[in-house]
């Protein structure tokens, strides 16, 4: 088995890319050279995370070091691989300490710690414009924010970005349905759900004699569990022209016009009998097999992974594009892996060389097959041939044309979203009316951006 087949059976693109989890917590610490080697020695060094198997990792950063040697004669470069787990304390470690290595992969998470911080040196001072040009050639701009310092500072390079929550329907449960029009807007998502559910005996919901208590398949998987739903809940508040936080990062956004009408479209779901119920699908597996296992029509999931494809060989699968809001935005939670530069690097110049070569198209694709990512620039044609299963390969070329409606979630000092998604449940289950949870998550979240400073 490939190192890409061994990925796209076990890994979570959302933790890499997005969230500080702890994946690859039984990889050691190890490189291609001393581990000890930082700024300074002479050799640009580069820090990054196993976000593929330990093996592939080490193979991959291997072909760096050689093909950095062959790009600059007479130079070489060291590469360490750091675990999840300590990789934000080591490089803060290194950081402080004012000998940090030369180039590292950050995430989301760490770029907004480290942005404006000063550790992280300016592109913009390093490189020359015809390559910085080149570089952020068609990078969604919301991934290319992050990176930017608040005088305009370039800090980092996105280099990898995620297939995200796509709205993905199973098309033999569409078939069996009747075929009903793809749903365009949020709106037409129930509609379409509704179309989609049918119980044991065939009858569609709403149709005379429908049991409810027998459905074969919901129209739509709907779990009630935050650590799911944050990867998709946004894309209703943005979509329907509203943010989940003020501005200012110290209260809710959602309390106006569109917030509300977000927050009752979402409810709408639920009620219609369309939704599977909550609690049905609070077991990340379960859930994640739900649509592909036909037992929903419809779902906000991730990629298709070789565990799926092997286990539902029959299954058929159609993405859509995020659905319009009122106003005809279309939106979707993004991710992001980045290449930065230490300002601190004792030879700027080899640290830019370095990052340049990783950078460069060939290293780049090679990194972002082996960790099942999606192009960062864009790609011409098919950029996945070679997963194990066709179907797979499918839908990750038909999700890098996603990821045009990719939006990265603010930049907060406090972490509200589980608290948040906890409180829309509330609401869209019944057991709160929505200005009582309006007023209850104000007031929380005001309480938490105070103590957060």
């Amino acid at each position: 088995m490939t190192g890409m087949a061994r990925a796209a059976g076990s890994i979570d693109r959302r933790k890499f890319l997005k969230l500080t989890a702890g994946v690859g917590s039984a990889l050691l610490l190890s490189s291609c050279g001393d581990d000890g080697e930082r700024a300074g020695s002479g050799q640009p060094v580069y820090w990054t995370q196993p976000n593929a198997g330990q093996k592939e990792m080490q193979a991959f950063l291997t072909e760096i070091e050689k093909g950095f040697a062959a790009d600059n004669p007479g130079m070489t470069a060291k590469t360490l691989l750091v675990p999840w787990e300590d990789s934000l304390t080591k490089y803060t470690a290194a950081f402080s300490a004012g000998n940090p290595p030369d180039v590292t992969y950050q995430i989301i998470p760490w770029m907004n710690k480290w942005r404006d911080s000063g550790v992280l040196a300016d592109f913009r001072d390093i490189a020359p414009k015809e390559d910085i040009d080149k570089l952020l050639e068609n990078v969604n701009p919301s991934l290319l924010k992050v990176a930017q310092g608040a005088g305009g500072e370039l800090r980092a390079i996105p280099y990898v970005t995620d297939s995200g929550h796509n709205l993905t329907v199973n098309l033999n449960v569409w078939e069996k349905a009747g075929k009903p029009p793809f749903p365009t807007t949020y709106a037409e998502m129930i509609d379409f759900a509704k179309a989609m559910t049918v119980d044991a005996k065939g009858r569609r919901l709403g149709e005379a004699g429908f049991d409810k208590s027998k459905v074969d398949h919901y129209g739509m998987t709907w779990p009630t569990a935050p650590a799911i739903q944050e990867n998709y809940v946004w894309h209703y508040f943005w979509s329907f022209g509203t943010e989940y936080i003020s501005e200012d990062g110290r209260d809710i956004g959602f309390d106006n016009e569109a917030g509300r009408g977000a927050l009752e479209n979402m409810k709408e779901m639920v009620d219609s009998g369309a939704a599977t119920p909550p609690g049905l699908y609070t077991d990340e597996s379960k859930w994640a097999n739900a649509m592909v296992s036909g037992r929903s029509g419809m779902q906000w999931t991730h990629a298709l992974s070789a565990d799926q494809a092997k286990a539902f060989p029959a299954a058929r699968l159609k993405l859509l594009e995020p659905p319009n809001g009122p106003g005809g935005d279309q939106f979707m939670v993004g991710g992001c892996g980045y290449i930065a530069v230490a300002a601190k690097s004792k030879n700027r110049e080899a640290a830019y060389k370095l990052a340049k070569h990783i950078l460069s198209p060939g290293p780049k694709e090679r990194y972002t097959r082996l960790i099942l990512g999606l192009p960062i620039n864009g790609s011409a044609g098919a950029f996945y041939t070679e997963l194990p299963d066709p179907r797979m390969n499918e839908f990750m070329n038909e999700a890098s044309k996603m990821t045009r409606f990719q939006r990265i979630p603010p930049a907060l000092k406090y972490q509200p979203n589980e608290y948040l998604i906890g409180k829309i449940n509330d609401y869209v289950t019944g057991r709160q009316s929505l200005d009582d949870m309006i007023r209850d998550a104000r007031n929380q979240i005001k309480q938490m951006a105070a103590a957060a400073g």
